[in-house]
């Protein structure tokens, strides 16, 4: 028996497997479409060392998200002497009335568009005022390590969603103090369980 007598005498079979094969192809084809969709749905916040690598760096927050978000809080946790200690560094100082050209950058909260960023301030500023506002730390020559959490709202999304990144501080290095991000990438909080943490810090700091 030929290969195509054997087709046609087992025409319904072959066309059952034919439009198998092409329902599992349309299947993973909008998995890949679902996928894509959620992904650019996503909200995506950068958490960068700007403008050099020494404590005269400064620390970004830019939204690479498809729609603005809003920023409301910036967690800190420090470590000094080997321990950590966290802090809300939003509401840390005291602002004058007049917050300049950029209210959102001196305020570290805030709504910023696709691709614009707030600067919080440079390194070593931030480290003196996590020094001064801890009372365990004597000095911001403690800290050798902050973890920097950003809390926001975006779009339609009934939980907030975040970002968090690392940075240690090498006060060795040959060419005098280094901030050095631990990872390549800001690790971003999309699981629903961790995002009800991010609730649960914020209402802390309510």
């Amino acid at each position: 028996m030929g290969f195509w007598s054997w087709i046609e005498e087992h025409t319904s079979l072959v066309g059952l497997f034919v439009n198998m094969a092409m329902l599992v192809v349309w299947i993973m084809y909008l998995q890949l479409l679902l996928n894509g969709y959620r992904r650019l749905r996503q909200a995506s916040i950068l958490v960068t060392r700007g403008a050099g690598s020494g404590l005269g760096a400064r620390c970004l927050i830019t939204n690479m998200s498809q729609e603005p978000i809003y920023v409301t809080s910036l967690i800190v946790e420090v470590r000094s002497n080997g321990t950590w200690n966290e802090t809300q560094l939003t509401d840390m100082r005291d602002l004058p009335e007049e917050l300049g050209s950029d209210p959102t950058s001196a305020m570290r909260q805030g709504s910023l568009e696709r691709g614009q960023y707030l600067d919080i301030g440079h390194f070593s500023s931030l480290l003196d005022q996590l020094a001064s506002n801890d009372p365990e730390i004597r000095s911001a020559r403690d800290i050798d390590a902050v973890k920097i959490t950003v809390v926001a709202l975006y779009g339609p999304e009934t939980l907030p969603v975040g970002a968090k990144r690392m940075f240690t501080i090498d006060r060795n290095h040959e060419n005098g103090s280094r901030v050095i991000p631990n990872s390549v990438r800001t690790e971003q909080i999309y699981r629903k369980r961790e995002r009800r943490r991010l609730l649960k810090e914020l209402e802390k700091y309510l």
